[in-house]
């Protein structure tokens, strides 16, 4: 990973193991802590894929920390992947120190069920329910068409790299990944409208993508409402990541989609392939329309 990534990620234990105070003794809590750099955010505020990042990493690491009384006790972390990330955003963190309290609700054989709370001055702004499980491997049984095919899978010669243009100024992650965008699914960097579809490509900077990468690029995409040259910030309100298997070496592709833009809310989902084009994430969020925007 990238410096930044790294520094992210390396969570330091600030308490526990304990049993949670609102939880039964048999569902043991642990805190983390770790500083969220300004290079992590969207204009002012930390980025809601990296929150969900920080709180999917928090939950592999509570796995083997809480370890006493597991079921299988030949089972790390580094065997699971987190395979459902279902957050809701109850407030924007600025880019400072957050504390993420894992408190786990399951331990079993298939699946471990964790309960994630992602807090700063000691009011909790991301609340989440985090899913263990061993990833896919293999062929898949069955895949269906989707908005990536035909996406090469390196980013095009007229590619739009986010970290070059002006979007830079409010996108500030270029500091630790390279994004670009294909510009034909993207008319609102030409000052047109189009269907709220937006594809593109994005890695870590001087590194591989892995599991904990890909929930942050189900969060990448610019708002796909500035299609419908709607602008500002979309606020999400909740937030769920399925990752489906470790991705292969090279750039991430991702397709953020909506099939409905009312007038005060819009859906957004993601479809992350790897360089192989396997399915390796997808999510789906609601998000408000930004504020200020009248409809139509």
């Amino acid at each position: 990973m990238s410096p930044k990534l790294t520094e992210l990620l390396d969570l330091a234990v600030t308490g526990g193991p304990a049993a949670a105070p609102t939880a039964p003794a048999e569902q043991p809590s642990i805190t983390y802590t770790t500083s969220i750099d300004p290079a992590f955010t969207i204009g002012p505020k930390v980025h809601g894929g990296t929150m969900q990042m920080i709180i999917a990493r928090a939950a592999s690491r509570a796995f083997d920390d809480l370890a006493p009384g597991s079921p299988d006790t030949s089972l790390h972390a580094a065997d699971l992947v987190p395979v459902a990330i279902a957050s809701d955003y109850l407030a924007a963190p600025d880019p400072a120190p957050v504390q993420v309290t894992a408190t786990v609700r399951k331990r079993g054989r298939t699946v471990t069920l964790l309960h994630v709370d992602l807090a700063q001055n000691g009011r909790t702004m991301v609340s989440s329910s985090v899913t263990l499980a061993r990833p896919d491997s293999g062929p898949s049984r069955h895949s269906s068409p989707h908005v990536l095919d035909g996406l090469a899978p390196t980013p095009a010669a007229d590619a739009l790299r986010i970290a070059d243009s002006p979007m830079a100024d409010v996108i500030h992650l270029g500091a630790a990944l390279d994004t670009a965008l294909d510009t034909h699914s993207f008319p609102a960097a030409r000052g047109q409208t189009g269907d709220p579809v937006v594809r593109g490509w994005c890695r870590p900077k001087g590194a591989e993508p892995d599991a904990d990468f890909a929930v942050l690029v189900c969060d990448i995409s610019p708002p796909v409402v500035m299609n419908l040259a709607v602008f500002g910030w979309a606020p999400t309100v909740q937030l769920t990541t399925y990752i489906r298997r470790e991705p292969a070496p090279g750039w991430l592709r991702f397709a953020a989609t909506s099939l409905e833009v009312g007038p005060g809310m819009f859906e957004e989902d993601h479809l992350v392939v790897d360089s192989t084009g396997a399915v390796v994430a997808q999510s789906r969020q609601l998000a408000l329309i930004p504020a200020g925007v009248s409809a139509r």
